[in-house]
């Protein structure tokens, strides 16, 4: 076969098998569960929380 052949094929199989890792590693990090969740939680009636203040220690520009 030509080399260009063994290539195409060669990053197929490359192709492939990150897919199925990265649904791997998805399923076994949880990133499938509760996928109905966010957007009944945008709905939610309650206020944002607020950024925490960042303290500015001793110098610098802020000071």
């Amino acid at each position: 076969m030509p080399l260009g052949l063994w290539v195409v094929v060669g990053w197929m199989a490359f192709v492939a098998l990150s897919a199925v890792a990265m649904i791997v590693w998805g399923f076994r990090s949880g990133q499938f569960k509760d996928i109905e969740g966010p957007k009944y939680r945008m709905l939610e009636d309650r206020e944002p929380q607020s950024w925490p203040r960042r303290e500015s220690k001793g110098g610098g520009a802020d000071a």
